[in-house]
């Protein structure tokens, strides 16, 4: 059969298509390898702030790769920002603020419609103002500073950056950490932290502490308060906690050292570990922990199945449960 002039005419338009748009696509690849070839290694300050203000009481900071420190000072009464961002993109990003009422709202805001991808970027956010003042700052892989604050409440949420928190009086203090590492020492208050894949210590907290971790690491040292803690697959270290509460671990672990029963302890172990290295009675509680496949001690009592279970005549029973994980007891 023979070729019309129409079946004729389709592979050669088809392939000038595919070429055109072949050609258009490197156009396009030379001109996005120039622009970012453009942009050097070399920062220069593209934007930059320093401004006082009166009559805020509430900071809400979205720093992203910046660091934000805020420090309290006693006596202050005016709020000093002093912001400065460097880059290799003079329009690629900008640090803003607004003032809504009482409230100060700072941001880095990025120039998605810019194609600029060697930008690099750094720089601060500092803020220095009256010991109290209520904060909730946000960093992705920047770096979040708080110290010497009293404050009714706290949050601070990052990604793979850094947390530091000193010296502060915040009834509740909320951290989430995703990837990142922080410290969190000396604060009179209640905390309840979030741990990813991350690192974060607690030293020398005058309150409770709520900590979770999915398979990050959690140290406690020097808890005045009750301490409840969980995790998946991390890793969860106590010393010198004065009342361990509800502990559930998964996979992980937990290994307390000098630290004191309760009435509210309570322990759950899946496949994970619990050691407890107690400078309680021992005979001051009654103990019923159930077990699968693993194992449980209480101080020179053993059980590999069934219940462990003790009776010391006392009104306080701590519980425990036990798949193929381990609970141990000791003094």
């Amino acid at each position: 059969m023979k070729n019309s002039p129409l079946a004729i005419g389709i592979k050669p338009l088809f392939l000038r298509s595919k070429i055109a748009h072949s050609f258009r696509l490197f156009l396009l690849g030379l001109v996005l390898s120039s622009l970012t070839s453009c942009l050097g290694d070399d920062l220069s300050v593209v934007s930059e702030i320093q401004q006082d203000f009166e009559g805020i009481t509430n900071i809400e900071v979205d720093a992203e790769f910046l660091e934000v420190k805020y420090t309290g000072a006693s006596g202050r009464q005016v709020l000093s920002l002093d912001a400065e961002l460097r880059s290799n993109s003079s329009k690629k990003f900008e640090v803003k603020y607004r003032v809504v009422g009482s409230t100060l709202f700072i941001s880095v805001e990025t120039n998605n419609r810019l194609f600029s991808g060697g930008a690099k970027a750094d720089g601060h956010i500092r803020l220095t103002g009256p010991r109290t003042m209520l904060l909730n700052l946000e960093a992705g892989s920047g770096k979040v500073i708080i110290e010497n604050v009293v404050s009714p409440s706290a949050e601070i949420e990052v990604g793979s950056g850094e947390i530091i928190v000193k010296n502060v009086a915040i009834p509740r203090l909320n951290v989430d950490l995703v990837s990142g590492r922080g410290k969190i020492e000396d604060v009179l208050g209640n905390i309840e932290t979030s741990v990813s894949s991350g690192k974060l210590e607690v030293l020398r907290v005058e309150g409770n502490v709520e900590a979770e971790s999915a398979s990050g690491e959690i140290v406690l040292k020097d808890v005045t308060g009750l301490v409840n803690a969980q995790t998946v697959s991390g890793k969860i270290e106590m010393a010198n906690a004065r009342r361990i509460g509800d502990i559930s671990i998964s996979s992980g672990q937990l290994f307390a050292t000098n630290s004191g029963l309760s009435p509210q302890t309570a322990l759950k172990a899946s496949s994970g570990n619990i050691y407890i290295q107690t400078n309680s009675n021992l005979r001051d509680f009654n103990f019923n922990i159930t077990v699968g496949s693993g194992s449980a001690r209480v101080g020179t009592s053993l059980s590999a199945t069934g219940t462990l279970n003790i009776n010391n005549g006392s009104s306080n029973t701590i519980r425990g449960e036990v798949g193929s994980g381990k609970i141990e007891i000791v003094n």
